[in-house]
């Protein structure tokens, strides 16, 4: 005897929780609609659909593969074909650029089938979806099209990466993909955060140190934006001598100290701009302040000339 119950099914991933009707024997069946178990048993019915399924995406019926590796999940989650139908079925989307419902596959079968020989296999593969959605949203943002995957999406996905394997290689990796992903997108302050969370958590990985110039990268860019505030300059610098401090021998760290360089040289300019503008004015006290501000920030060069020069003019009126 059956009757139909409702139980509540729980998607992992992006998706949404559903409350769906499903069959619950009250009598012998292979069918065990219980979610959430890692532990498997033999379903002849479940083997059989299996082959259907595979049989059907080697002929090309692509739709009824999917829906067929589908139907295993559900009815049999606890059987040995599950973890199989599920990795065909995210396999599958993988391949059809279904980047987000492939990704939510591979979330299911690793919370689900922690035991499964697939699992390994399922971890590398999400964590080659995710970075491919965030690839099209650093490339699409930087054409200046519409992206499909909103960066949003693509942090949840790329956090799970990072999350699902803490202490692996592809966790900072994972994290320094957010932070690209809000800098190419313009959000600035969410990719500050994201690479600033590398240097803390990771601070012994690769990606570490280019995280540290990035967030310095971005503040300059804020600038160059129409956000000219001296503290963005004064952060940057800040940034920069940390990555040189943390990391002197790395290749950035040079770089670092171009930037430095640069930077002061854009301070001493931006003085020096100041103060012709309000002795332009004929407000020369305030010219003066800022003269004496490019012969402190500076030790030789014709900005400081000019600017002893005016000072002395301006004081000799």
């Amino acid at each position: 005897m059956r009757k139909k119950v409702l139980l509540p099914l729980v998607m992992t991933g992006l998706s949404a929780s559903l409350t769906l009707p499903l069959l619950v024997s009250c009598g012998n069946s292979d069918k065990i609609p219980l979610r959430g178990q890692t532990t498997t048993g033999d379903s002849p019915t479940a083997n059989t659909m299996l082959t259907e399924g595979r049989a059907y995406q080697s002929s090309g019926k692509s739709r009824k593969a999917l829906s067929t590796y589908k139907d295993i999940v559900k009815d049999y989650p606890n059987s040995t074909a599950a973890p199989e139908a599920l990795y065909a079925r995210a396999n599958m989307l993988d391949q059809q650029g279904e980047l987000i419902k492939a990704f939510d596959a591979y979330q299911e079968l690793l919370t689900n089938y922690q035991a499964s020989n697939r699992y390994s296999t399922a971890l590398k593969r999400q964590e080659h979806v995710a970075h491919a959605a965030a690839d099209g949203v650093i490339k699409n943002s930087f054409l200046g099209m519409k992206t499909n995957i909103a960066p949003s999406n693509v942090e949840t996905m790329l956090g799970q990466v990072r999350d699902n394997a803490p202490q692996a290689s592809s966790a900072p990796k994972a994290q320094f993909a957010i932070g690209k992903v809000w800098q190419q997108s313009g959000n600035g302050e969410k990719s500050i955060n994201a690479f600033r969370r590398i240097s803390s958590d990771y601070p012994e990985s690769p990606q570490a140190p280019e995280a540290l110039y990035q967030i310095g990268e971005t503040l300059i860019l804020k600038t160059k934006k129409g956000n000219k505030n001296k503290a963005n300059y004064d952060n940057a610098t800040n940034i920069y001598n940390e990555l040189i401090q943390r990391y002197p021998s790395h290749k950035r760290a040079a770089d670092a100290r171009k930037r430095i360089k640069s930077l002061g040289g854009q301070e001493i300019q931006r003085s020096f701009n100041v103060a012709e503008f309000y002795r332009k004015k004929g407000e020369n006290k305030s010219a003066v302040f800022y003269y004496k501000e490019v012969l402190k920030k500076s030790k030789s060069g014709p900005l400081r000339d000019q600017a002893s020069q005016r000072i002395a003019e301006l004081e000799g009126q």
